[in-house]
């Protein structure tokens, strides 16, 4: 059997570029709208329960906030490079009221912005 170089080139691009799709996962994407301040409606817990949590600052590292949620538990969300901290400036600080927005991804909230109640 005898296969030109051209034909070996086509399966070769057409199984690598198939092997390369299969190996990355597509990333997840938000779909949510975005919040460039503080909702009114989130202090009376209304709030968009798959891109939002609210809750109370208890601890604040680079890249990690911990939050009281009004049903008692504590969560610990990390930060990624590139979420904004609104106000622009402003350090989330423990007693201090917040919203993280972003979405779930394999179990885990991946935040895209956290909203300091000012």
């Amino acid at each position: 059997m005898t296969i030109s170089f051209k034909a070996l080139a086509i399966a070769t691009a057409l199984l690598g570029a198939s092997a390369a799709s299969l190996s990355a996962p597509a990333a997840a994407q938000y779909d949510g709208p975005i919040y460039n301040g503080w909702q009114a409606g989130w202090d009376s817990w209304q709030f968009d329960r798959r891109h939002v949590i609210l809750g109370t600052v208890q601890a604040f590292q680079p890249y990690r906030v911990t939050i009281l949620r009004r049903n008692g538990n504590i969560q610990t969300i990390d930060l990624k490079n590139g979420t904004v901290i609104l106000p622009t400036g402003a350090t989330p600080t423990p007693g201090e009221h917040i919203a993280v927005v972003g979405y779930y991804s394999a179990g885990v909230f991946i935040a895209n912005r956290v909203v300091l109640r000012g």
